[in-house]
């Protein structure tokens, strides 16, 4: 992983869709391989999954091994509860195998995850503390992962508030953003076979009312073509890893262009700054130019 903190770098906004999200991964190794920094990170559900595990330094190798071998088994134990049908408890085993780092405070980029408190409809970031507990309400789809308490509150899948979390990298510090949209409806035009798959639909119904909430925050959405992998297909993660390579080898010119103007914004802000310093200290012996 690149940490060259000198260099400009961008803003991560990963978004949720289950086994779709594997594609972020994609957009990852493209970054990587053209030397392209990410300067921060937010992620919602899935996204919060992946970021999280690259923003604590793991090695990119590690986790594209360990998605390959990823099922949904992985994540969830069934439970039928009276709040969902399953536990997402085992990302905690995954966050514990894969993650180099367990607390937002010892991350090697700046992180951030969002989720949805139940009781007020909100969107929560966290950004201290543990992982684990974090993670897990960013990912518990309503209706079928059981809600997390954290302290009193209640909180599910960050998706509902921000599907891609663009306005949550930039709140950290991003400058650049760019998010990456997986997305979760189901392409199928035939009837719902199944409680999921209608929740799943009724989740992306609201969600494209949302499209010009977050993607003004975003100077640039990666889109990779992931639209006929379903929820579940974890089984096809290199498909999605390779949609999010070409779709980000796609987006390589526009995001040097973003980054070139960044910087030459940045250098004449640096400018200005030097010329009011040098201006002041000329000022100040006797309150006039010298």
């Amino acid at each position: 992983m690149n940490t060259d903190v000198g260099r400009p770098g961008i803003g991560l906004a990963l978004g949720g869709g289950f086994a779709r999200g594997f594609a972020h991964l994609g957009v990852l190794k493209v970054l990587e391989q053209h030397h392209i920094r990410v300067s921060h990170i937010a992620g919602t559900s899935v996204g919060s999954v992946f970021g999280a595990a690259y923003a604590s330094g793991a090695p990119l190798a590690r986790i594209l091994a360990a998605s390959r071998t990823i099922r949904f088994r992985d994540i969830a134990r069934w439970s039928v509860s009276r709040l969902g049908l399953a536990s997402n408890h085992r990302l905690a085993d995954i966050i514990e195998r894969v993650f180099d780092s367990k607390q937002f405070e010892d991350m090697r980029i700046p992180l951030a995850v969002v989720a949805t408190d139940l009781a007020s409809g909100d969107p929560v970031v966290f950004r201290q503390g543990p992982l684990v507990e974090a993670i897990r309400a960013s990912c518990a789809y309503p209706g079928l992962f059981e809600p997390i308490q954290i302290g009193t509150r209640c909180f599910v899948d960050g998706g509902l508030v921000a599907p891609v979390p663009s306005q949550a990298v930039r709140q950290i510090g991003a400058s650049l953003v760019v998010g990456v949209s997986v997305g979760t409806q189901d392409a199928s035009r035939t009837p719902p076979k199944n409680i999921f798959q209608v929740v799943a639909r009724a989740v992306s119904a609201a969600q494209k009312h949302q499209l010009d909430s977050w993607e003004r925050h975003a100077d640039l959405v990666i889109r990779p073509d992931v639209q006929d992998l379903s929820w579940d297909d974890f089984g096809r993660a290199s498909e999605a890893i390779e949609a999010g390579e070409a779709a980000a080898s796609l987006a390589l010119p526009r995001i040097r262009q973003l980054l070139a103007t960044s910087e030459q914004t940045a250098t004449l802000v640096n400018h200005a700054t030097l010329s009011q310093e040098w201006l002041a200290e000329t000022l100040r012996p006797s309150g006039r130019l010298v």
